[in-house]
């Protein structure tokens, strides 16, 4: 009897956490038509990497060991930045509370050099505890965007390829 019930019970529990990852399994990009305009809306706010002719849009998270990586093989691969422009905005992965740290990214004096110093380096900072209004504008406008896209992992990226009769 005992047997039964916790089989019951273990049978409720894997059910429900199928049916919890559905939404996740069900998530498409939007075209890239309408995602776009939305990414371009930030443009201003991105760390921009490379100067190739394909636009690469990511959103990551600076303690995100999958972001890490991208950026890791981003910053020593030149070939790489011959053949894309790479956008990064930073997007906060929830669990890992990284606020204060992608603010004081943002509000470094060279925030590519604080971005690899702390995404490759792995240099510990605190964050900030006040973030300036500037910095905050910035990344409520960054967020605005994510959720609108429905970003949900890191990186999540967008590759634009040049139009024939773009320069």
């Amino acid at each position: 009897m005992k047997i039964a019930k916790l089989l019951i019970l273990l049978y409720l529990v894997l059910i429900s956490s199928l049916s919890a990852n559905e939404p996740l399994i069900e998530k498409k990009k939007l075209p890239i038509k309408v995602a776009l305009p939305l990414l371009q809306s930030i443009d201003t706010y991105a760390i921009i990497i490379g100067n190739g002719p394909t636009n690469m849009y990511a959103f990551i998270d600076p303690v995100c060991p999958r972001s890490r990586d991208f950026v890791e093989m981003v910053l020593e691969n030149k070939k790489m930045q011959r053949l894309y422009t790479y956008h990064f905005f930073f997007y906060e992965l929830e669990r890992f509370h990284t606020k204060a740290l992608i603010a004081e990214i943002y509000d470094a004096k060279k925030p590519l050099e604080k971005m690899s110093k702390v995404m490759l380096d792995k240099e510990k900072v605190q964050g900030l505890e006040v973030i300036p209004e500037s910095v905050d504008k910035k990344m409520i406008e960054i967020n605005k965007i994510a959720k609108k896209l429905d970003i949900y992992k890191r990186p999540y990226l967008f590759i634009v390829k040049p139009q024939k009769g773009d320069k």
